[in-house]
């Protein structure tokens, strides 16, 4: 490892000027809206003053920048900006790098009505989608958590967000990593410039990113003491509150900003199963009905500072999040054999949870003329504590009582480093990153059923990548390289197990091409992605469930191996893509049978064989209906997945549709009137059978004082129909469940800002994807 090490050190403080390729004088900028949302695809055309006669021309990337060579020989010029729906913009004064180039939109006299140029809402861009928020009704939507619910190929319910067809996104604001998502309801949608949605993240992003959405929020305003405070009451079957301030106070190029963060949360899921087990001694049913009252208040908290300069830019914070948790469940269960009643089984159990975050991150981002630099360092401790106190009830056996502790720490170091310059017609980047991971995991129970464990894993990953980009007119082409070598040893009891330890070589390749078909903007992509396994799935611990039913994680589990096919297209309001991902290793709960035992059960991971998936998205976003926008999103994901199910092979390949109908309605006095419905059919997703449900949204939004105020009122589910009930299958045992949450939800948000002045932290953070494994 120590050579690896010294490798990436080369490569990261190695000369530039080794590098540096011949380069003619280079003018450069980026082009911007009146909103101030990149301009993608203008044309950047450099003139002969004389006779306006073209020199040479380009055309400015996904996020509005542009480079132009300019040779000695050329005759004075001056540079003309355009782009479909917006004013020509000239420009005479040219010399290196000449800043942003805003464009105002077109306006059209036509018998005295007065037309303005449109730009679609969703266009495409190298690796995914963007759409534009400022400026647009998205910016009355609410909060970045209700924004990102309506963005194309996005799906979310609650706190959880999924890009269709490739799972949990990883998500920015301005460059730095949302730890977690309950962060995006801090953020209110009027803030946000622009989304983009990165459905084949390039090779900057570790191997396991499958998805990236990144928010870029509009430019800070203002100096001295600036505060933001929103508090949100819900109703469910009971109230709650949310409570959330920002601070900041700004001089110069100065920043010091800091959070505040409160929530009172309660649940009662309930739930019903039908399990049936197919094991040698015969064919055992369980039905088990139970629920829960489940209590999570959150207190959080960032401190931080940011010194920013017109070329460099450093900073840093920190952040303290405590989660206490307490539930009390009840639950009862028939038991039948062989179709005979054999016993009942009641459980009463109260769960007690501590969940503590300390989070040091810093980073350092500068200019060294055309060269640029980032750095990333962050420093994560982490401890999390769960204690049960559960009593058995057996009709035929005597009661059981008893109690376990599990105990988890993490740590983890990480570090980055990124590099990039201009290369010919565009640009390359290449960099390293190195995390270090250390987690204790011990787990015990006062009774003799109850196996004690004490795991510990030494984890340390080195990542080397290079991305490049190029440009020729409309059309464009990136490509990326990703090198991982992760070194896990695994020991338990403080014994080193060899045959659990793992070493791994990664390389993950990715491609992106796109190129106009006349008015059609098309983009074909292709990405190898990985997954690594979640520390709680390798730990050998085996966790009581009730006496005939065990659960256990599998330190022997491999990664996962994805690889993605994609073709997409844009074409005035419309956005289409069509996608293919091979899957191997993929990891999922199997049944097997509890050693010793003819009728206990032990649940565990495995991997299973390759299998394939295919996927087919729309979004049609119109913006010509007036005080009208709707939005209609299609998407149908289908897999050839099979597994064996009692002895045979069992297909699971049936489809899944997922419709959207997004109405944002604007009202007298600037009110904003949203109604959004979500359907989901039945059809097969992983081993499981998923049946039909759907829901409607409400929300209306008012604003006051040019955004200082503003108040919103929402009813999620109305009619309460949003429900989970599925089948999973495995090699012994099918499961029918039925979840229930209370889904229906009335929530009241104020917003107050005063002198928003947000910080200017531009830190990405460094580990990003393995603290999502904790």
């Amino acid at each position: 490892m120590m050579s690896i090490r010294t490798i990436v050190m080369a490569l990261l403080l190695g000369s530039p000027a080794c590098s540096l390729l011949a380069q003619n004088d280079l003018i450069e900028g980026t082009v911007k809206d009146e909103a101030g949302a990149p301009v993608s695809f203008a044309n950047v055309i450099l003139l002969a003053e004389k006779d306006s006669s073209l020199i040479r021309g380009v055309v400015t990337g996904t996020d509005g920048t542009f480079m132009l060579g300019r040779e000695s020989s050329d005759a004075p010029a001056l540079l003309r900006v355009s782009a479909m729906g917006f004013e020509d913009r000239y420009i005479t004064h040219l010399s290196g790098n000449i800043g942003v180039v805003v464009l105002t939109t077109a306006t059209f006299q036509l018998d005295e009505v007065s037309v303005r140029g449109a730009r679609p809402m969703a266009r495409l861009m190298e690796d995914g989608v963007q759409v534009v928020v400022s400026g647009t009704y998205l910016a009355k939507t609410g909060t970045a958590l209700e924004l990102l619910g309506k963005m194309p190929f996005v799906s979310s319910y609650g706190s959880h967000i999924e890009v269709l067809g490739k799972g949990t996104p990883i998500v920015y604001i301005d460059g730095r990593q949302v730890r977690d998502l309950s962060e995006l309801t801090w953020l209110s949608s009027s803030e946000i410039k622009a989304v983009e949605v990165a459905t084949t993240p390039g090779a900057r992003y570790a191997s396991t990113v499958n998805a990236v959405i990144r928010i870029t929020t509009t430019d800070p305003l203002g100096e001295g003491f600036s505060l933001g405070n929103r508090t949100t009451l819900g109703l469910k079957h009971y109230g709650y509150l949310f409570e959330q301030v920002n601070l900041n106070y700004r001089r110069q190029r100065f920043d010091l900003f800091g959070m505040l963060n409160y929530e009172n949360y309660r649940d009662r899921p309930r739930v019903n199963n039908a399990t049936s087990y197919y094991l040698t001694s015969g064919v055992v049913e369980q039905n088990t009905t139970g629920g829960e009252v489940v209590r999570y208040p959150v207190y959080e908290g960032k401190l931080g500072l940011n010194y920013k300069t017109a070329n460099h830019s450093l900073g840093f914070y920190y952040n303290f999040s405590f989660r206490p948790s307490e539930s009390a469940g009840l639950s009862a269960a028939s038991r039948y054999i062989n179709g005979v009643f054999s016993e009942c089984l009641d459980n009463r159990s109260i769960v007690s949870r501590h969940n503590r975050q300390h989070l040091l991150s810093s980073y350092y981002m500068g200019a060294f003329g055309k060269w640029r630099l980032s750095t990333n360092f962050d420093a994560m401790w982490q401890r999390n504590d769960r204690g049960t106190a559960e009593k058995d009830l057996s009709s035929v056996n005597p009661p059981r009582s008893f109690s376990t502790v599990n105990d988890a720490t993490n740590r983890l170091l990480a570090g980055n480093a990124i590099l990039s310059f201009p290369v010919w017609r565009g640009d390359m980047r290449f960099g390293a990153e190195v995390n270090s991971i250390r987690r204790n995991d011990r787990y015990s129970g006062d009774a003799d059923f109850i196996l004690g464990n004490d795991n510990h894993i030494d984890e340390t990953t080195t990542a080397l990548f290079v991305e490049v980009g190029q440009k020729w007119g409309g059309a464009a082409v990136s490509g990326g390289l990703r090198w991982e070598y992760t070194d896990s040893r695994f020991y338990k009891f403080a014994e080193l197990q060899t045959d659990q330890s793992r070493r791994y070589h990664n390389v993950a390749p990715s491609v992106s091409v796109s190129f106009p078909l006349g008015a059609v903007q098309t983009k074909l992509s292709y990405a190898r992605k990985t997954s690594r396994p979640a520390f709680e799935q390798l730990s050998s611990a085996v966790k009581y469930i009730d006496r005939y039913t065990y659960e256990s994680g599998n330190p022997g589990l491999r990664p996962i191996y994805r690889d993605y096919l994609s073709l997409s297209s844009s074409w005035k309001d419309l956005v289409i893509e069509l996608s293919y991902s091979s899957t191997k290793d993929y990891f999922m709960w199997q049944t097997v049978p509890y050693p010793g035992s003819s009728e206990a059960t032990l649940l565990t991971r495995e991997n299973m064989p390759r299998f394939s998936s295919y996927g087919l998205m729309l979004n049609y976003s119109p913006i010509f209906f007036g005080l009208w926008h709707p939005v209609w999103m299609f998407a149908m994901t289908a897999q050839d997945f099979k597994l064996t199910h009692r002895g045979e092979t069992l297909r699971l390949n049936n489809p899944i549709g997922v419709f959207r109908f997004n109405n944002a309605l604007h009202l007298p006095w600037d009110m904003w009137l949203n109604a959004d419905l979500s359907v989901r059919t039945s059809g097969n997703g992983d081993n499981a059978s998923l049946k039909a449900c759907w829901a409607c949204n409400m929300a209306l939004y008012k604003a006051f004082a040019n955004d200082a105020w503003s108040i919103k009122l929402q009813l999620n589910d109305l009619f309460a129909t949003w429900r989970q009930e599925f089948t999973t299958y495995d090699a012994l045992a099918r499961t029918s469940v039925h979840k229930i949450y209370d889904t229906r939800d009335l929530t009241l948000t104020i917003r107050y800002n005063f002198n928003l002045s947000r910080s200017r932290y531009g830190g990405r953070g460094a580990g990003n994807a393995e603290k999502s494994r904790f």
